[in-house]
């Protein structure tokens, strides 16, 4: 686990590593140049070429712009030919103008930017080191700052893979908290980040921005949070760190028994990936819940799952038919899958309402059973009092174009409701106000997923998965991977997260196999044997 820190969060943790445990601001800006300098050393032996390579460091006035001209003395004294470019040099921060002396004291060459752009031609530089705003962007880029990162663009589509361009911290023009581009911004080969990644680093589009992304130690830990750690975090580990071992005197019942309660007359997919997924994942039972339409597909697609059948007839007499069935199969089942396929009819909000009543153990509510709690009032209130024990938890998964459903139902306001786009502008502070309304884990998944739980402070925002994975029935197997890994008795909070993990990494698997164009839902699937651990 890694924490993504906001810049207020970095520039705190920066602050206190100095004045509160007193190591120099200009021995971590000198850790900081040599670690990017290092990179960029690699990238250079990896060229099989001894010649001298010319350096452009493009540097603003603040502490970004003093760790480029670190790396600028550095690579200079490594051999590189290097041209410092200032850019808006006015008073800069007192680390920086050291930084200044020293370049001029070793005869670095070093000019305005303005100056260089006139004088230079573009087609010189085999790297270029952005260095001009760091994590400090919160407004659209303008003036020379947007002139400097049009050149470092412009010199780079001139010679396209020839140059090498290096974002310091993050590329400028980046928004740091949220990965916006503020009007521009470089585009980057790589970036070199300092002890924690950042939001910007990781969410779209930014993240488009960064390239290959490095984040090294230059002597800033946790600690420089003085207790006060970041809200939100990732993985960069592998399943095998995260899932406790399989115990080996386990039996089928012992690695968890799950009810799939979806598909439809009309929607067969639904059931067979959510129950192949759950299988997939280690789970020792599936038993599926289904219209008898889907009862041959599921024999002749997973002849090792069980099922029963219910008749979608909205009638009061076989509602009770079909209650008295379901609270057999409620027995039996340690979590339980419903919504996806099932449809929006008198019959499927009768089901649903049958298990959030009688139900008590692991929930996981997907698709049209989220959608049924936002349309209807009873099933919503059922809904918000469903989690109240440590065993009986709720995990809800809506798409963004759902979770708007959910949000417009608990908080919306009927003459102006929020949209997807508002959604999306909202990823990382509204899944919390949802988990804490409905008292349950809520992941929100997109691009980059987020996951909240009600009365944690921290949110997770999940990094792995493609573009790939935007394909049916993609939803259907992430609810069958958390109803498995319920089993594992991790609680509700740490299941999902774990859960959307490796169904990111699955669907990374899964492209790299047949392609993002290629890759449907069933390929996920096949990749979790790849992505979980043996044991």
């Amino acid at each position: 686990m890694q924490y993504l820190v906001t810049a207020k969060e970095m520039k705190t943790c920066d602050r206190n590593t100095s004045e509160h445990f007193g190591v120099p601001s200009i021995v971590l800006m000198e850790r900081a140049a040599l670690a990017v300098a290092a990179r960029i050393g690699e990238w250079k032996r990896a060229m099989h070429t001894s010649r001298a390579f010319n350096v452009l460091i493009v540097a603003g006035h603040g502490g970004n712009g003093g760790d480029g001209i670190a790396i600028g003395r550095i690579l200079y004294q490594h051999g590189y030919r290097v041209q410092i470019a200032l850019v808006d040099d006015k008073d800069s921060n007192p680390d920086t103008v050291s930084q200044k002396k020293c370049a001029e004291a070793y005869n670095i060459p070093m000019d305005t930017f303005s100056n260089v752009r006139a004088t230079k031609s573009q087609m010189e530089w085999d790297i270029i080191v952005d260095a001009v705003l760091g994590i400090g962007c919160t407004k659209d880029v303008e003036g020379e700052y947007a002139e400097a990162i049009m050149y470092i663009n412009e010199c780079k589509k001139l010679k396209d893979e020839s140059t090498l361009v290096v974002a310091v911290d993050i590329p400028s023009g980046i928004d740091t908290d949220t990965g916006s581009v503020h009007l521009l911004a470089v585009k980057a080969d790589l970036t070199v980040t300092f002890n924690f990644a950042k939001m910007g680093q990781l969410l779209y589009p930014g993240t488009e921005y960064c390239g290959q992304l490095f984040v090294e130690d230059v002597g800033i830990t946790v600690d420089g949070f003085l207790g006060n750690l970041p809200e939100y975090f990732f993985f960069d580990e592998g399943p095998e760190d995260l899932l406790p071992r399989r115990v080996g005197y386990g039996n089928k019942g012992t690695f968890g028994k799950v009810l799939v309660i979806a598909g439809s007359d009309k929607v067969t997919g639904a059931c067979l990936l959510c129950a192949k997924s759950a299988f997939h994942t280690g789970a020792g039972m599936v038993k599926v819940f289904t219209t008898p339409a889907n009862v041959e597909a599921i024999k002749g697609s997973i002849p090792e799952a069980m099922f029963d059948s219910y008749a979608n007839i909205e009638t009061d007499s076989n509602i009770d038919k079909i209650k008295d069935i379901l609270i057999e199969n409620m027995k039996w089942a340690s979590a339980i899958v419903i919504g996806p396929g099932i449809g929006n009819g008198m019959v499927a909000k009768a089901i649903l309402e049958i298990v959030l009543e009688h139900y008590d153990k692991f929930l996981v509510a997907d698709a049209d059973a989220i959608n049924l709690i936002s349309q209807d009032r009873h099933i919503s209130d059922l809904a918000r009092a469903y989690s109240d024990s440590e065993d009986k938890q709720l995990v809800m998964t809506p798409h963004v174009a759902e979770f708007a459903r959910l949000y417009n139902a608990a908080f919306g306001d009927a003459s102006e409701p929020v949209t997807v786009y508002d959604i999306k502008e909202n990823m990382l502070k509204w899944p919390r106000d949802l988990s804490e309304y409905y008292n349950c884990v809520v992941i929100c998944k997109d691009a980059r997923s987020v996951v909240a739980g009600a009365g944690k402070r921290q949110m997770y925002v999940n990094i792995s998965g493609n573009s790939g994975m935007a394909t049916a029935g993609s939803g259907d197997v992430l609810a069958g991977i958390i109803g498995a890994l319920s089993s594992r008795k991790l609680g509700a909070f740490q299941t999902a997260c774990i859960g959307t993990f490796i169904h990111g990494l699955a669907g990374n698997r899964a492209a790299s196999r047949v392609g993002e164009y290629y890759m449907t839902a069933s390929d996920i699937i096949k990749e979790l044997a790849n992505v979980l651990p043996e044991k």
